[in-house]
């Protein structure tokens, strides 16, 4: 029986048909090189234009595929400072939606107090009312985050491609994947969330009282497995803010493809693979942020702790900014120069993996 094909245009599929019935598509112009195609039984979706059996007598009217190729580190590097040069302001307007919104929640949400230790027992936590504006911050945090996450993938990907939308395009596609980016952010995020929590809860549950040598190795066994399942999250969910938002498949699909191409070249170098180059550049840009969030606040902490000559001076000074209910002008100024540090830093790991995923693609296609 002939091989039967599905065929892909605008996220609509055509079949199943053969390869006679493929090279009649593309001669009346109904299938062109850059159409998507698979076998029936497969649900790898590949460029038409790679079925050597249809377009072998076509000679092809573009230039190669300068984007979707394997890179050096080097041009990584190049390529990455590129891009966030060339949209650093665009970058600054997407991660603005988000930043206002959540800086706003932090200074809306209600301090809660210490507990006093002194006593030997810990007070009962009284409970937690939330104001208004912080109801309404968080609702537009999560109603924002899906277009700036897109509008992050767009802006790199038109600076490497060297393609000149202007903003408002950039917005309005943004917005068509709202939904697509909030499905797929919240199984991600809900993901991280459960395989976290869920242990953590046993762990804790475990040193409540006397802790016994079978305790101590259970709550180590279970923290060796919440960060086993944290460690797979990450690796499958490596690509998943660039198949989503650049995609046509549904959450699980897009998840899956995001999989495909983390895990793939697994024969290559380990530093040529996706896996490694994807956890090396989020570590380093971790890491950056910690060390520049460390040196915005050390010299305000300092600031704090003239005059404190002893522990119980320190905690009593954490205790009295804990429950001050307006703040000074020393923590305003630290969280503002922290919270714009963290959005001209965003935009750098958004640049690094756009370039990451198109050499991911490229080595997944040599497959």
């Amino acid at each position: 029986m002939p091989e039967q094909w599905m065929v892909r245009v605008e996220g609509k599929e055509y079949g199943p048909v053969d390869e006679d019935e493929l090279r009649e598509w593309r001669n009346e112009g109904r299938l062109i090189r850059q159409n998507e195609i698979r076998r029936v039984n497969d649900e790898r979706w590949i460029p038409a234009g790679e079925l050597p059996e249809i377009f072998a007598d076509e000679t092809p009217t573009e230039p190669p595929n300068l984007v979707v190729r394997p890179r050096t580190w080097r041009e990584i590097f190049r390529e990455t400072i590129r891009i966030y040069r060339g949209g650093f302001w665009r970058f600054m307007a997407f991660g603005l939606l988000t930043a206002v919104p959540m800086f706003i929640l932090q200074w809306t949400f209600p301090k809660l107090p210490m507990p006093d230790l002194s006593s030997g027992s810990v007070a009962t936590m009284p409970p937690l009312t939330l104001p208004p504006i912080c109801i309404v911050m968080f609702v537009a945090l999560l109603l924002a985050w899906p277009i700036s996450a897109a509008g992050f993938q767009y802006v790199a990907d038109d600076v490497l491609r060297g393609h000149r939308r202007s903003f408002a395009d950039q917005f309005s596609a943004a917005l068509q994947r709202w939904g697509r980016m909030l499905s797929v952010g919240l199984f991600v995020y809900l993901s991280y969330f459960f395989w976290f929590f869920a242990p953590l809860t046993a762990m804790i549950g475990l040193i409540g009282g006397e802790i016994s040598i079978l305790d101590l190795l259970l709550f180590l066994l279970i923290g060796a497995f919440m960060v086993y399942m944290n460690a797979r999250l990450f690796i499958n969910f490596l690509f998943w803010q660039q198949t989503a938002a650049f995609g046509e498949d549904r959450t699980l699909m897009a998840l899956r493809e995001s999989k495909e191409l983390a895990r793939c070249a697994s024969d290559a170098p380990r530093l040529d693979r996706p896996l490694y180059r994807g956890a090396i550049v989020a570590s380093v840009w971790l890491l950056l942020v910690l060390l520049l969030t460390l040196g915005v606040q050390l010299p305000f902490m300092l600031v704090r702790l003239i005059g404190v000559e002893n522990p119980e001076q320190a905690m009593a000074l954490v205790q009295t900014i804990s429950e001050s209910k307006t703040p000074d002008t020393l923590m305003i100024v630290s969280d503002v120069v922290s919270a714009i540090l963290n959005l001209i830093l965003r935009p750098a790991l958004a640049a690094a993996f756009i370039v990451l995923y198109h050499d991911a693609k490229a080595r997944f296609r040599k497959l």
